[in-house]
């Protein structure tokens, strides 16, 4: 929606020279206001000259309201002088409704004057998938046209249709002064877009009536907390004339005033121009300086939620913060770990590396076998020399490891044995043990 914005508002530049709407008292518009903005206001239409712009944005004032506008409007013909005059109410038993009255009387000296009255009505209503509330309103209109040839009265109506979006654009359809008695066709068809963005709001009106339409555009800036804004826009062409149109506003609520000017884009001493002053009041309406402090005050607290979610954020990062780290010093014990454990398998990994290499190698070059070399037999008989305390059975024991064959140690040794013992010194011959019982 901001690009469609962006691609009317690039279009408007393109084509603001081209002034097809016949400039006369039919197609100027009242208000100092909206012509500082070029009477591109359509889809801004948020004081009491909704009436005459779009009656739908009657809906969105809140209070009781009346303004009143003397200007004069220069031309290479004759100069012009207007005087507007509205009143809005909120409807008291009609939620959301808003009605408004309107009186525009524009004279231009014996070249014709032009009287409007209109009474219009604006409410809202809200429509699933729609980001707002939607604006719509309309109303009656008697316009009286007098010229050098004639003089006609019509009555008629207008309707309008304003949308608004979250980010800022409102779009505005809109058919006005479609009156029945003129001798000719004034009804208007007006399709408009707004873009607010922080405090400047830019618009951009396309008006159609008939076969002919034309471009307008202006732009608005808030400064010093609303207190003052600043306006710019093409000026309506009257008689032809084109210009720039000017303005400021001053806004000391419950009063507000507007003042517009407007200079000549051909040449400086061009018999061209707009002078107009608009003072308008609010009733009930909370002072300028009541509404600075209730919006400072307002400013404060929501710095105050601000600050108290900084701090609750603040909590929970330092939180994540602390658990972080602790999984960190976790994490890099385990990596220790790891790396430890790696460490230890690449070392087991190199042994059986090697292992596998020793293994291949004995696999390839095997060791020669040993051929068993039996032991030689053991040389019988055996001299002994007996030590003091020797027995015939220990003899044998230490032979043939029994002591039960002494008798075999007697029979070969009789005469070195006395009564039974073998005699100290003697040396005994030791022969070999039974077959069955052999020592290895």
């Amino acid at each position: 929606m901001k690009k469609s914005t962006l691609h009317c508002l690039a279009a408007g530049l393109l084509f603001s020279g081209v002034n097809a709407l016949a400039g006369d008292l039919a197609t100027i518009m009242p208000g100092s206001r909206q012509n500082a903005m070029g009477g591109a206001f359509s889809s801004i239409a948020d004081d009491t000259y909704a009436i005459f712009y779009n009656p739908a944005g009657l809906s969105s004032l809140g209070n009781t309201e009346t303004s009143l506008t003397l200007a004069r409007r220069m031309s290479p013909l004759e100069t012009e002088g207007e005087t507007a005059f509205t009143y809005v109410r909120p409807s008291p038993d009609v939620p959301a409704q808003v009605v408004g009255f309107g009186y525009y009387t524009a004279r231009q000296g014996v070249k014709g004057r032009r009287d409007t009255v209109a009474l219009e009505m604006g409410r809202r209503t809200t429509i699933k998938y729609f980001q707002k509330p939607i604006l719509y309103g309309g109303g009656l209109k008697v316009v009286y046209l007098r010229s050098t040839e004639k003089n006609n009265v019509g009555i008629g109506l207008d309707v309008g249709l304003l949308l608004e979006s979250n980010s800022g654009l409102k779009t505005a359809l809109v058919l006005t002064d479609a009156v029945y008695g003129l001798g000719k066709s004034l009804a208007t068809l007006t399709f408009g877009n707004s873009y607010r963005y922080g405090g400047a709001v830019f618009s951009l009106d396309l008006r159609a009536r008939g076969v002919y339409s034309e471009l307008f555009m202006g732009a608005e800036k808030d400064l010093f907390n609303s207190l003052l804004q600043l306006r710019v826009g093409k000026g309506f062409a009257f008689n032809g004339a084109d210009n720039l149109a000017l303005g400021f506003g001053v806004n000391t609520t419950p009063l507000i005033v507007d003042f517009a000017w407007s200079l000549p884009l051909k040449s400086f001493n061009q018999q061209t121009g707009f002078y107009g002053i608009t003072a308008a009041y609010r009733f009930g309406a909370a002072s300028f300086s009541e509404k600075l402090v209730g919006e400072a005050g307002r400013r404060a607290e929501e710095l105050k939620t601000q600050i108290n979610d900084l701090r609750i954020q603040k909590t929970s990062l330092e939180t994540s913060v602390a658990t972080y780290r602790v999984n960190k010093n976790i994490l890099e014990s385990d990596l220790t770990m790891m790396q430890t454990r790696l460490r230890g398998m690449e070392g087991q990994l190199k042994n059986m590396e090697l292992e596998i290499l020793d293994a291949n190698d004995r696999k390839e070059k095997p060791k020669p076998v040993k051929k068993y070399v039996p032991p030689p037999p053991e040389k019988w008989p055996r001299l002994h020399k007996v030590e003091a305390g020797e027995t015939l059975r220990s003899i044998a024991s230490q032979y043939y490891g029994n002591p039960n064959l002494w008798e075999r140690l007697y029979a070969a040794n009789e005469k070195h044995i006395l009564k039974g013992l073998p005699v100290e010194g003697a040396v005994l011959t030791v022969p070999a043990p039974p077959p069955e019982n052999g020592k290895q």
